[in-house]
């Protein structure tokens, strides 16, 4: 603990980096723009446009980013609007989903690099399913209905309706990261508004994991070591999970893999890799110049020591 707080103190030394707000807004457009590509990547197949509302929906997440980048610093603004134009052109042009992507993966670049800081910032724990389906009841069920099917009386009537969070087929490509970032900034053209002030992370990440539960089949099988950590798996799709689980993993394993929790010894042992890693971050961001990203990635290293000190 001496050591971390040794580094709050010379962070404090360190040249201001982007204010809160900019650091927000960054992760705001970083997380449209990367929905963008996932939607688009499922409207368009081999050149061809097959599910026009997806694609109509990647316009509209990029369309906001771009209005959001307008706010941006000048050291980032421009080089941020002439890739998101790029995406907008793009998506215009029915291009190759990849193309698309790579846009948004130079955007992710630009303002991770131009600005100095981390735009996502994954648990390495897994959520609590317990807390998720606490705040699902309280803030979803209304519209999503109670087993996710879309059907809540709050639902009716809506244009576009509430997902169906348990269409297995339909959602396999959507991964934790993608829930959490639909949750915190909200769904453009629809009713699904943004949590991002009114639930704090952690219940975000557990309202998402729980999303996430809701297509799976019931949890049965072991779950390897190397999948038990939430860093790992948030990003990951359901055929990735497949494809590391082996060729011949059944659907219940990969819920096994979505539903595990950290309640050993190993949950100690994350805590510690985090603190690792945001150490690691710290030093980074304070060597750029970033001193107030910093000096946050270090008291957030101190707040994850705590939780087992």
């Amino acid at each position: 603990m001496r050591v971390i707080l040794g580094y709050l103190a010379v962070l404090m030394t360190f040249q201001a980096g982007p204010d809160p707000e900019t650091v927000a807004q960054a992760r705001r457009i970083a997380a449209s723009a990367e929905l963008a590509a996932q939607e688009y990547r499922i409207g368009v197949v081999d050149g061809q446009v097959v599910a026009p509302a997806e694609v109509d929906e990647a316009r509209l997440f990029l369309g906001e980013a771009k209005r959001s980048a307008a706010t941006l610093p000048t050291s980032v603004r421009d080089a941020a609007i002439v890739e998101l134009d790029r995406a907008l052109a793009l998506v215009a042009a029915t291009a190759v989903p990849d193309s698309v992507a790579a846009a948004v993966a130079r955007l992710s670049g630009t303002l991770r690099d131009g600005l100095g800081i981390v735009l996502v910032e994954l648990p390495s724990r897994p959520p609590s399913l317990a807390l998720g389906a606490e705040i699902y009841a309280r803030e979803c069920a209304s519209c999503h209905g109670d087993a996710g099917r879309g059907d809540g009386p709050a639902g009716r009537g809506l244009d576009p309706p509430p997902a169906d969070l348990g269409a297995h087929l339909a959602l396999a490509d959507v991964t934790p990261l993608a829930f959490y970032q639909r949750i915190t900034i909200g769904v453009a053209g629809t009713a699904m508004p943004a949590y991002e002030t009114r639930l704090a992370p952690a219940d975000r990440w557990a309202v998402a994991l729980y999303a996430t539960m809701l297509r799976q089949a019931a949890p049965g099988g072991a779950v390897p070591d190397s999948l038990q950590l939430f860093a790992t798996t948030a990003g990951m799709n359901d055929e990735q999970l497949r494809e590391a689980l082996g060729a011949a993993a059944s659907r219940e394993q990969v819920a096994a893999v979505r539903a595990w929790q950290d309640t050993g010894s190993a949950a100690v042992t994350a805590v510690f890799t985090t603190v690792r890693e945001r150490v690691a971050e710290t030093l980074k961001l304070a060597r750029a110049g970033s001193g107030e990203p910093a000096l946050a990635t270090a008291f957030d290293a101190y707040l994850e020591f705590e939780a087992v000190e």
